[in-house]
């Protein structure tokens, strides 16, 4: 059955003229004899000059495959990852340069009314710059901290109305590393104020105006003495040390 299904029934009975088969096959372009037509010849010329070419370049500049090919006599290697290990160099930084970063990282709390600038809003919020409050003696900048102000209150000659709440959530180091940077940062400081606030000295604050129980009028501020210091010792900047001998690093007191 399935021998008389490939039979061509067409051609069988006459329907296929054996004259137009002839005529179609010899219609197509016959393959090309082996060895004959330029096509091959010129794809084996190219070919054997890449090689040629390629393999000259390649065998010039390899060096023998060896890895100086990549080093010059200027080539300078990245230093290694630290790992943590014993030879670890450490880069000392001055105890000053830490406790502003730490400063200005607690002053973001401040940006919204004070801005970054320490310029504040223009009669909404007070400046910190050209500010008596900032400049001067710290016993005054240190009670608006621990209890905050209410207005109506100077600052700069302008007078403003707001609230400024009381800030004595935050530990006394970040208190004391604060107002170190609105100081040294937004104040006008005389020559021989470093503008420092120790952690001790926010300890001898919270003393002084524990009996404060409410913000601060301006007229209660103003009855702190404009120059006067929050008691507390010197420290050097470069170590964070206290100058007085016998006296502790700030590190020392620092509360857990």
């Amino acid at each position: 059955m399935a021998h008389e299904e490939e039979k061509n029934i067409d051609y069988e009975r006459g329907r296929v003229s054996t004259v137009d088969l002839h005529d179609s096959v010899r219609r197509e372009n016959p393959l090309m004899p082996g060895g004959e037509g330029s096509a091959g010849a010129v794809v084996l010329v190219v070919a054997s000059l890449i090689l040629i070419l390629g393999g000259g370049q390649l065998f010039s500049t390899a060096n023998g495959f060896s890895d100086s090919i990549y080093v010059n006599d200027n080539y300078q290697p990245a230093p290694r990852p630290s790992l943590g290990g014993e030879d670890e160099v450490v880069v000392q930084v001055a105890w000053i340069e830490e406790w502003m970063s730490d400063g200005k990282k607690v002053y973001n709390n401040c940006i919204a009314c004070h801005q970054a600038s320490g310029l504040g809003i223009p009669g909404q919020f007070p400046p910190l710059v050209g500010s008596e409050w900032v400049d001067g003696g710290t016993s005054r900048l240190g009670a608006i901290m621990l209890h905050g102000i209410n207005g109506p209150f100077k600052v700069a000659g302008q007078t403003y109305n707001q609230l400024m709440p009381a800030w004595n959530n935050l530990s006394d180091e970040k208190i004391a590393q604060v107002v170190t940077y609105i100081r040294r940062e937004f104040g006008s400081l005389p020559t021989d104020d470093e503008g420092v606030v120790t952690i001790d000295m926010i300890k001898a604050a919270r003393d002084q105006f524990s009996s404060q129980t409410g913000p601060y009028t301006e007229a209660q501020l103003l009855a702190i003495p404009e120059g006067e210091f929050l008691p507390g010792s010197s420290v050097d900047l470069e170590t964070g040390e206290f100058l007085n001998s016998g006296a502790d690093a700030i590190e020392g007191s620092v509360e857990g």
